[in-house]
């Protein structure tokens, strides 16, 4: 309220001081009354508040703005995009529609860094609203960049305009395609993220790994089956320097890019429960999702807020905990409700764990959805069971030549009780890894020196204490093995006994190099993954592991 007293007293003031003057003489006092710097912010409010309005004067009040300004934007646009961020979701249809009055004229005289405003306007749609209130902002959006193509094609490389309308105009476009009211808006958008993609691709590509993603969600549409081909077979053709989509899926998304998939009033709900209620959340989260994910197009914008939690920073400065963004990840795919919206939300959870390569880093990426499987085991197991699942089909069919990459760049298994049998097997199978036994040895102190020796072993064998030891030391899936060797009077011989013996050891050691490799590669995932493993399938270690 005070920021909006503000700019009313500032148009109050201009009104006072150009009244009924002609054009010249209105500039002449205007000029007056900035000559005093402190005035100057007061006056730029004062008359963009006019713009927004007043209709009839916009355009006159712009041209006090442009003189004013003499080049220098950035009270103007800083102004605006307080306006945007903090005023938008409760303006009439007016306001809303001179602000894009505003940004056509900004744009016909070239107001330098004005696309970083149009960002937010486009960011204002992903609010979750009445979707004809979005399709109106983005028709009007779609216009503006038709009108001003020449506009949009001089922009700087790598401009963050052009990555965050794709985001946008992507989600729309799936939501709409089976409305007719909307076709022609569905039509324009598919036209302008065609060209972007292909006259502007280094700008798309900033979205890593969700471009892929995006372009997956827009796959059954025949516009973007060539896309697709370029991408797979021919990704020259879409820029120089591009080496396939394996380059993409290794990239992450940009948090900045991210942030505008959800509008400025949904994340900071989002934030206000990750920081000041991370344990009791469930009424908040169905506060959010009675005001934002009610409408026609929630299925794909839930999709859109579990990534952009996955990459909201969870640190000191944001007081956000890794538990409470697991426990606010687990509600939201909980409350999916459709099948394919389910699954959407799914691919959207696990992706980072599915384009995850060793060589490249960024296991902080897996860990969200980790949290957020664990806390499902507890409290759902049964979609806990369905994600385990459809990871383990995933792995095998998204993209058969990252397929080895993908089943094993995570390397971790989860061997939890409350797994199924099936699942728990094809988990295995599918991510070739050992699993702990279930109950570890109980740590012993350490002998002193003088208590540590062993009577030296007679023969080819160790010594019947020696033995007593290593069998002590091996895990309980090979104890039975051996013990059958140990304890069976009716063989022939101790030298069978002996070879027994030393074969278990020799595994016993050879499973626990395997592991301390294991470890180095993925230690991050690892120290998730010990609470909820349970069993180590020995017969199988020969199979899973190569060394």
């Amino acid at each position: 309220l005070q920021k909006l007293q503000k700019l009313e007293n500032g148009f109050a003031l201009v009104v006072n001081r150009i009244g009924n003057l002609q054009e010249r003489e209105a500039h002449d006092q205007l000029l007056q009354v900035v000559a005093d710097q402190k005035m100057y912010d007061v006056v730029i409010g004062g008359l963009l508040y006019g713009v927004l309005l007043d209709p009839l004067n916009a355009s006159k009040y712009y041209k006090a703005m442009t003189l004013l300004s003499n080049g220098s934007w950035f009270c103007a646009l800083c102004t605006m995009n307080m306006v945007l961020i903090e005023m938008y979701p409760r303006m009439h249809a007016e306001p809303r529609d001179q602000i894009l009055f505003f940004f056509r004229e900004s744009i016909k005289v070239n107001v330098p860094k004005i696309d970083n405003v149009l960002i937010n306007l486009i960011r204002n749609a992903n609010d979750g609203g009445d979707l004809k209130e979005s399709c109106k902002l983005l028709t009007g959006v779609v216009s503006l960049m038709n009108e001003h193509h020449a506009w949009l094609s001089g922009l700087k490389p790598k401009a963050s305009l052009i990555p965050v309308a794709l985001l946008t105009f992507s989600r729309f476009i799936y939501e709409l395609t089976m409305m007719s009211q909307y076709e022609t808006l569905c039509s324009q958008m598919i036209t302008l993220c065609q060209w972007w993609l292909k006259e502007r691709f280094t700008d798309c590509a900033q979205l890593g790994r969700d471009l892929v993603l995006l372009l997956m969600h827009l796959s059954k549409l025949p516009q973007f089956t060539a896309i697709w081909r370029q991408l797979l077979y021919t990704p020259n053709k879409l820029s120089p320097d591009f080496n396939g989509i394996e380059e993409l899926m290794a990239r992450p998304c940009p948090y900045n890019l991210l942030t505008h998939h959800i509008s400025v009033t949904f994340m900071r709900k989002m934030e206000f429960i990750l920081k000041y209620l991370p344990t009791a959340q469930e009424k908040h989260i169905e506060w959010i999702r009675l005001k934002h994910l009610s409408g026609a197009d929630s299925g794909s914008l839930r999709a859109a807020w579990i990534r952009s939690a996955i990459y909201m920073p969870c640190n000191e400065t944001t007081q956000c905990s890794a538990e409470a963004r697991a426990i606010l990840l687990a509600t939201i795919t909980a409350q999916s409700t459709s099948g394919v919206e389910q699954q959407w939300c799914k691919l959207n959870l696990l992706w980072d764990w599915l384009c995850y390569d060793p060589s490249v880093g960024g296991h902080i990426w897996l860990e969200p959805g980790y949290n957020a499987l664990r806390h499902l085991l507890h409290m759902q197991p049964l979609l806990a069971n369905s994600l385990l699942d459809f990871l383990v089909r995933m792995s095998a069919e998204l993209h058969p030549p990252l397929r080895a990459r993908i089943t094993t760049s995570p390397s971790t298994i989860i061997d939890h009780h409350m797994v199924q049998k099936s699942v728990r097997e094809a988990f295995r199978e599918t991510f070739k890894i050992p699993a702990r036994s279930a109950v570890m040895p109980a740590p012993t102190a350490p002998m002193p020196p003088g208590e540590n020796k062993q009577t030296p072993s007679t023969g080819d064998g160790p010594s019947q204490s020696a033995s007593g030891e290593s069998l002590s030391k091996l895990p309980k899936a090979l104890q039975p093995e051996i013990t059958s060797v140990e304890s069976s009077e009716e063989m022939d011989g101790s030298d069978e006994k002996i070879g027994a013996l030393l074969a278990a050891i020799k595994e016993v050691c050879r499973l626990m190099n395997c592991f301390v490799i294991f470890c180095s590669f993925h230690s991050s995932v690892i120290k998730l993954a010990i609470p909820c493993v349970h069993s180590l399938d020995v017969a199988k270690v020969e199979e899973l592991l190569p060394y």
